[in-house]
């Protein structure tokens, strides 16, 4: 099977400050949008704007570049609730926020206790007494947001002195301007929201999006029982965008202190399968845009000719690999180097090598740059002939249908043309 192009795309995230009493952002309301323009407030409540929201938050974002250190609040519909569709990304920071649309049933009941003891907080988005099927989660929740403009002016204090009778924590939403503020400051809501605080603004990004194909064969082999990890490692490596967007989620899975990553190996080892199922899941269902083929495959092929010459230069394949693939991804993404490893939270020796050339790794990155005629020298250790003939054979699983994603095989690993060969 050839190697499938992925696609380059712009994506967008809205988002909307919550401040606290002393109009410090304490955290972000995450929304919907399909192009740059939209400042609309809100967002489309359905599966696929979730789907494309947490994507986007997670994996072309990065979540402290969009809310820092404060919370986000991310809209969730029925499936993500009841289990259906996974919610892939770790508690930390994150307030799960049930929308009004969604009615509460004993699955939703069970899906928000669910969610709960796995470490998440749960909103209820736009609460009214008079939806009575929303009241049998107010001891389930830990956050209740109230849409003044919906509450008649001489209801709101009641409605707050009831909530308080419930351990939650207070968001007055609609906040539109100091009159309401004020009124609401003075009722004890924690936090306000509304278009007298901040408008919602929309953050744009450039992403990739594996090719659909790809990520439907991953899942169905995540399915077998005896996939090895060489193999997973194998099957993510034939993208090059699901190769990054492993890499950028590995971030999103990650709880407390983060080890930084040295190859696509140790994040699938830190992601596990349960995660990168879910990640792949919601890969498959979002939307694909506009392609850069040409680059993408000068991408994978960088990267798969530093992994054939890894044990030359006493490097570890995957890291390699990875190192080979990230040092091409700013030209395709169209962002700078120092962004880019920013967001992946690579080692620091993937740093060396990619910032400053540095160390062995460094090296064969400059080796393999003389190769594809940008005029450095191939270093010490290194064979021109063996660069070229890594290129020449990495080119051809790049671009070339072959029925595995390597070339052919040793009695140890993938045989280089001129002998050598490398370790699985």
């Amino acid at each position: 099977m050839k190697p499938l192009a992925p696609s380059v795309a712009r994506v967008h995230v809205g988002r909307q400050p919550l401040f606290d009493d002393a109009r410090v952002v304490r955290a972000y309301e995450l929304l919907f949008r399909s192009q740059a323009a939209s400042t609309a407030a809100g967002g489309d409540p359905g599966d696929a704007a979730t789907t494309t929201v947490i994507l986007n938050t997670f994996t072309a974002f990065g979540l402290e570049a969009l809310v820092g250190d404060g919370r986000a609040f991310v809209n969730l519909t029925r499936p993500f609730i009841v289990g259906e569709l996974p919610v892939p990304f770790a508690p930390t920071n994150a307030v799960l926020e049930l929308l009004e649309t969604v009615p509460v049933d004993d699955d939703v009941v069970a899906g928000v206790r669910r969610l709960r003891s796995a470490g998440f907080a749960v909103a209820l988005d736009d609460f009214l007494w008079s939806q009575q099927d929303r009241l049998r989660l107010l001891g389930e929740v830990d956050v209740v947001k109230v849409d003044i403009s919906q509450v008649p002016h001489g209801e709101l204090a009641d409605t707050v002195e009831r909530l308080r009778a419930h351990d939650v924590e207070l968001v007055a939403e609609r906040v539109e301007d100091a009159e309401d503020l004020e009124r609401c400051r003075a009722l004890g809501f924690e936090l306000f929201q509304g278009y007298h605080l901040l408008r919602p603004e929309t953050l744009s990004a450039t992403a990739l999006n594996p090719d659909r194909l790809a990520g439907l064969e991953l899942l169905r082999r995540l399915a077998e029982p005896d996939l090895s990890m060489l193999d997973i490692e194998r099957l993510v490596q034939r993208d090059a965008a699901l190769t990054y967007r492993v890499l950028a989620a590995t971030n999103a899975a990650a709880t407390g202190s983060r080890r930084r990553l040295e190859s696509v190996r140790d994040a699938l080892v830190m992601l596990g399968t349960q995660r990168l199922q879910a990640w792949v899941m919601l890969l498959v269902a979002s939307d694909a845009g506009a392609g850069r083929e040409a680059q993408l495959t000068a991408a994978v092929t960088r990267a798969r000719t530093c992994e054939l010459l890894a044990p030359a230069r006493g490097v570890r394949p995957d890291v390699a690999f990875t190192a080979g693939l990230v040092s091409r991804l700013d030209i395709v993404l169209g962002v700078g180097t120092g962004e880019l490893l920013e967001l992946l939270h690579l080692s620091d020796e993937l740093h060396r090598a990619l910032v400053e050339g540095a160390g062995p790794l460094g090296e064969l990155l400059t080796a393999v740059r003389h190769c594809e005629g940008d005029g450095s020298p191939v270093g010490p250790g290194l064979v021109g002939e063996d660069v070229a003939a890594a290129c020449v054979a990495a080119m051809a699983w790049a671009t070339a249908a072959v029925p595995e994603p390597t070339v052919p095989r040793g009695p140890h690993g993938p045989r280089v043309p001129g002998g050598r060969t490398m370790a699985g």
